[in-house]
């Protein structure tokens, strides 16, 4: 079965003034971010404000999202819903779309016990074929719910087709407990952006970066440099990334990938899902000044 691996990006959706995705700049960003290296696509998460999302729209842009990508990088679709119901939906479209695999978040809202999320997750292993890859996805900051190590190893040795897990709580130690869920064969990718060369140095097989929206060749550039054992430069730009998703990833932070792709040229504006808001004008400046002040674009140094 196939798994993530590398630099693979939660993919933005590009919004119009009116509220209405904007596919053509949803090909784009597909386009820049294979140009730029990275190794996979992951649309309808988080970071593309899945949840204020229709059924319909998600399974377009999932569709669009493969269209561009032309089998050139993986792509993995987040598929978890409120309901049980529509996410069995959102997973066999994308199985029939030919997605790669799925990525399926806890549901939200209501506190589940660990036996209502094993039954959640057996039924979703069960609506798909059972070489067609699954990672669970945990963000219990948001979502409410949460994935413990005990819970994936029972999941995992339940439903064959469970390969791994994105953990977005900044827990290290938890990150590497879920190393030896199935008797080791895990895959586990870091969603806290500044834990990837961490995750890769202990044993991790990469991230899931909302970030890499906006600065692609720097996670690329840290693979690259730790696939060649150049550990000191990964090192390195691993610490310039720390330093530049403070601003990045500070409040609004959807609203600043936006902010940050429209000023690359990438999407044509910077328009959110409401109840999301955009940045003020005077908000958007000083981002902008705060990155190029610190040669956002520049791997070097």
């Amino acid at each position: 079965m196939k798994k993530m691996y590398g630099v693979n990006t939660p993919i933005s959706c590009p919004m119009k003034g009116n509220g209405e995705v904007d596919y053509k700049s949803l090909t784009n960003l597909c386009n820049y971010l294979i140009e730029k290296g990275v190794d996979g696509l992951y649309p309808n998460g988080s970071t593309g404000e899945m949840c204020y999302l229709t059924k319909d729209e998600r399974k377009k842009i999932l569709e669009r999202v493969l269209d561009a990508s032309q089998g050139r990088v993986q792509v993995f679709s987040m598929v978890g819903a409120l309901t049980t119901k529509d996410t069995i939906e959102l997973a066999r479209h994308a199985q029939d779309a030919g997605a790669d695999g799925i990525g399926v978040v806890t549901p939200y809202y209501f506190k589940l016990d660990d036996e209502e999320l094993l039954r959640y997750y057996s039924d979703i292993s069960s609506s798909v074929g059972e070489e067609f890859s699954i990672y669970l996805y945990g963000i219990p900051q948001l979502a409410g719910n949460d994935i413990t190590p005990k819970l994936a190893d029972k999941i995992a040795k339940k439903c064959r087709n469970i390969v791994g897990i994105k953990y977005s709580y900044p827990d290290m130690p938890r990150l590497l407990q879920f190393m030896d869920v199935n008797n080791g064969d895990f895959s586990v990718l870091a969603g806290p952006d500044d834990l990837f060369y961490a995750m890769l140095a202990s044993g991790g097989d990469g991230t899931i970066s909302g970030n890499s929206n906006v600065i692609p060749e720097h996670y690329v550039e840290i693979y690259k440099a730790f696939r060649a054992g150049d550990y000191e430069k990964a090192q390195k730009l691993q610490a310039k990334v720390n330093r530049l998703i403070t601003y990045i990833s500070g409040a609004n932070n959807m609203a600043r990938y936006k902010a940050a792709l429209k000023h690359r040229g990438i999407i044509a504006s910077a328009a959110m899902r409401k109840p999301l808001r955009e940045l003020t004008a005077q908000e958007e400046k000083e981002f902008i000044e705060q990155i190029e002040s610190m040669d956002y674009l520049d791997v070097t140094k």
